[in-house]
């Protein structure tokens, strides 16, 4: 019987959303918490994170639409890899446009994850919601501590084998039961 991989857990949301701490937290509580090396998850997630690929592996690429689309694909194509060298992938890169998502689902098929946070509107940094976010986590209503349960709380369900692919609201009640 073959494993199922692990998912691609990309977070998505406008700069400041909270992205990237969300990640270093699933990172640093699985690492830390699953140092057993017996178990699956034991040393197997990888952040990529948006900053760090811009000043790394896409130097060259503006913040213009076709910038930004070329980052996200890049950023795609390199998870899609790690996932299927073995890695639960967790992308911190905003991915702002709709038709851009879709090229990256086609790519990779990530889990979307839409974290929510308000934030002024500007030019410079457009944002379109994602339609079929798998999950939302709205930093306006959670504490950085729920956010981070709510994320752990749907990853786990890969690992119980409850898989859900589909768009979840109201799970961060799940961690104030």
């Amino acid at each position: 019987m073959t494993q199922q991989p692990f998912p691609i857990l990309w977070l998505t949301g406008n700069s400041g959303a909270g992205k990237t701490t969300l990640a270093e937290g699933f990172e640093q509580h699985w690492n830390k918490r699953h140092s057993d090396e017996h178990h699956p998850w034991s040393r197997r997630i990888l952040v990529l994170d948006g900053d760090e690929m811009r000043s790394t592996i896409s130097t060259e690429n503006s913040l213009s639409k076709e910038g930004r689309r070329l980052h996200n694909l890049r950023v795609a194509r390199l998870a899609d890899l790690m996932q299927r060298k073995g890695f639960l992938v967790v992308v911190a890169v905003i991915a702002p446009f709709q038709d851009v998502r879709e090229e990256i689902d086609a790519l990779c098929c990530p889990l979307w994850i839409y974290i929510k946070r308000s934030s002024p509107v500007a030019a410079d940094r457009p944002y379109e919601i994602p339609k079929n976010a798998a999950l939302t986590i709205d930093n306006d209503l959670l504490t950085k501590e729920e956010g981070l349960v709510t994320l752990l709380t749907y990853a786990r369900g890969y690992e119980t084998g409850r898989v859900m692919k589909k768009p979840q609201k109201g799970l961060q009640n799940l961690i104030r039961a």
